[in-house]
């Protein structure tokens, strides 16, 4: 059975701005945990100024490379606020629209349906969660500050098996029963 979905300018730009958002932040994430993680960029600062005779210590280098990364985190917050708009955005979307229509509850749902919506309601719960503890590291007291980042800092381990789900979801609706779901997502109906 074909299912039809109908996605209003609004629920595509909440969507897409929500999935640019994130993509951002998860960007900002990776580099800071690879090419950019500070003991890794301080050897390559103590590398480059070793070329023009200038020596400077680990701890100065470490300092420098937190530094730069600094500015770059700075993006990471400045989406986070935009990830904050977007799903409450959503959230005043879905509540208009009616939860029903992504509701695992839903009595007129099949299996698929109800299991789809689950996970997009973890990934909600993942990401208010990630929000909030965004939040309190960088306006909370700084006695929840360890535990906010320990939360926030397992936002990776959500954010990715949901993309991974999310795109197998894509194609198995493109090769399925929901041909031409992501024209829709893109251009509307």
């Amino acid at each position: 059975m074909k299912t039809s979905h109908k996605f209003p300018l609004v629920h595509r730009l909440i969507h897409w701005g929500l999935a640019f958002a994130m993509l951002v932040m998860l960007l900002t994430i990776l580099l800071r945990l690879g090419w950019m993680e500070k003991n890794h960029m301080a050897a390559i600062i103590q590398q480059g100024l070793a070329k023009i005779s200038v020596t400077i210590d680990s701890k100065q280098a470490v300092s420098i490379a937190k530094m730069i990364r600094g500015e770059m985190f700075q993006w990471h917050i400045y989406f986070g606020y935009a990830v904050g708009v977007f799903l409450s955005a959503r959230f005043i979307y879905m509540a208009k629209c009616g939860l029903h229509y992504l509701s695992p509850f839903n009595p007129q749902a099949n299996l698929q349906q109800k299991m789809q919506a689950a996970v997009y309601w973890l990934f909600y719960a993942g990401v208010t969660f990630s929000m909030i503890t965004g939040l309190l590291l960088k306006f909370g007291p700084e006695s929840v500050e360890e535990l906010a980042e320990t939360i926030h800092k397992l936002a990776l381990w959500y954010f990715i098996p949901f993309i991974v789900l999310h795109l197998a979801g894509i194609v198995l609706a493109e090769t399925g029963h929901d041909k031409g779901l992501v024209s829709k997502m893109i251009g509307g109906e």
